[in-house]
């Protein structure tokens, strides 16, 4: 069907007369005619009844006059919508990212596309930094949050004011939760679970110091959630960042703080000199706002 017919066919139904319509549509009433047959004959059916100086439409020529109206009305709200397309915000939004309580920054900007322009949608794949630069890196996602990335100079960026911070999470009734925080001397010979990236990078060494040496590290994790069930299960203590996984009354795990104290710095990152759909340049605008 095309739509410019359907638009002779809706003018014929307002104005009630075929002269009538083919006066406003500026055509002639035979070429009118022969438009509104052609119809009938593709659709299979009668819209019209023809009577001497009038015509109303058939049962079927009222549901047709119905879907016509709403082509119509889309077809002119689409046209109107690429005449300012810069204004059109839809589609898909890719995050990598790894675990963190600040996170929640990201997930309230979401909120705010969300609530201006629901025909987006995000996507958040979980993984360490190593993961998330890969993906970022490939093209799978559009922005990373990156923890302590050593080349963060490689991309676009925003780094967090806020930092996570680094403790040891362990049952409840461990002697080393008695502790208001741990040191490195308190984890010699202690059956550590750590993070997978941050051993790879070495990046608690220095914390560390001379204790290094005298460490049991019986696990490695990349997502918090699984240390934490090595945890229940009475395999080590986890070395990991805080507010990640529930501690406190009930959930038989505790989490203590290191010192000196040790932190996360992290950043919001995206790839230089790539261009980004209209979601993603609007997520972003709203986390420049968040983050500055």
């Amino acid at each position: 069907m095309d739509i410019r017919v359907l638009r002779y066919y809706l003018t014929v139904c307002r104005e009630g007369t075929m002269s009538r319509a083919a006066e406003v549509l500026h055509v002639t009433q035979p070429t009118l005619s022969r438009q509104i047959a052609d119809l009938e004959r593709e659709l299979g059916a009668p819209l019209l009844e023809r009577h001497s100086r009038s015509v109303v439409p058939t049962e079927k020529g009222l549901y047709l006059k119905r879907r016509a109206e709403e082509i119509v009305a889309l077809a002119d709200q689409t046209a109107a919508d690429f005449a300012t397309q810069d204004d059109i915000i839809e589609g898909d939004v890719f995050i990598g990212a790894g675990e963190s309580d600040l996170f929640r920054i990201l997930a309230a900007g979401m909120q705010v596309v969300r609530e201006e322009h629901p025909q987006v949608h995000f996507y958040v794949r979980s993984g360490d930094s190593a993961d998330a630069v890969e993906w970022l890196e490939r093209g799978l996602v559009d922005f990373a949050l990156l923890f302590s990335y050593p080349n963060i100079e490689r991309y676009e960026s925003i780094r967090l004011k806020q930092t996570d911070a680094w403790g040891i999470l362990m049952p409840d009734d461990a002697p080393l939760a008695k502790k208001d925080t741990i040191g490195p001397a308190d984890l010699e010979g202690q059956p550590l679970i750590v993070s997978s990236q941050a051993h790879a990078n070495h990046a608690h060494d220095a914390w560390f110091g001379d204790s290094l040496d005298k460490l049991n590290i019986v696990a490695e994790y990349n997502l918090m959630f699984n240390g934490a069930m090595m945890v229940r299960e009475g395999l080590g203590y986890v070395l990991g960042l805080d507010k990640i996984a529930p501690t406190g009354k009930g959930s038989g795990l505790a989490f203590r703080l290191l010192y000196p104290p040790m932190v996360a710095h992290i950043d919001f990152a995206w790839k230089r000199d790539t261009p980004l759909s209209n979601a993603s340049e609007k997520f972003l605008e709203v986390m420049r706002e968040k983050l500055a």
